[in-house]
């Protein structure tokens, strides 16, 4: 199986290894279009079975050092204008629910995506990132099971931007031993 992983910046890169896999890594950089354009180039050389998703996130719901792993994701920005039948979610959960890697991770969470930094509480997502959604929308075109695995750096609307610069060793310590510990 060929597995593409995701990560926005350095400090969210780790290794990861899944027994009969080939796992290839894209940094996509900030912000959706960052996101999109990256991992598009990545899945038209790659052309991988699966793309994951590895990085921080806020949360609302969960605290700070847990990981959520998500596979649902909505556009905050897009979703102003469901009313006019704009794509703004997408859920890839009977997806990777049939991919044996994942059987025992619970991953019917959220993610919701935006180009901003979520500072205040706006919905009930389960994490709050800044480049998932581009990437489900190209999964979803592309036939391509999508899941997010996030640590959770700061609760929304707590010093959300200085928390997630303190966390950002934490985070990739605590995604690593996530990934070990499989």
């Amino acid at each position: 199986m060929q597995i593409l992983v995701t990560y926005a910046i350095p400090q969210e890169k780790v290794e990861i290894q899944f027994h009969d896999c080939t796992v290839r890594y894209c940094q996509t950089g900030v912000g959706k279009v960052n996101a999109l354009l990256s991992v598009f180039e990545a899945v038209s050389e790659y052309k991988p079975d699966v793309v994951m998703n590895v990085g921080t996130a806020g949360s609302v719901r969960h605290d700070v050092d847990s990981i959520v792993i998500c596979s649902r994701f909505v556009d905050r920005d897009m979703e102003k204008c469901k009313d006019f039948g704009v794509d703004y979610e997408h859920d890839f959960l009977s997806e990777v629910k049939k991919i044996t890697l994942f059987t025992d991770w619970k991953i019917e969470n959220s993610c919701n995506t935006g180009d901003s930094f979520v500072t205040e509480a706006i919905d009930n997502a389960d994490a709050f990132d800044m480049e998932n959604f581009a990437v489900a929308a190209l999964c979803k075109r592309k036939a391509i099971p999508f899941l997010s695995v996030k640590y959770i750096t700061d609760k929304i609307g707590e010093n959300s931007v200085k928390h997630w610069e303190d966390k950002l060793d934490d985070a990739n310590a605590g995604l690593q031993a996530f990934f070990n510990n499989l």
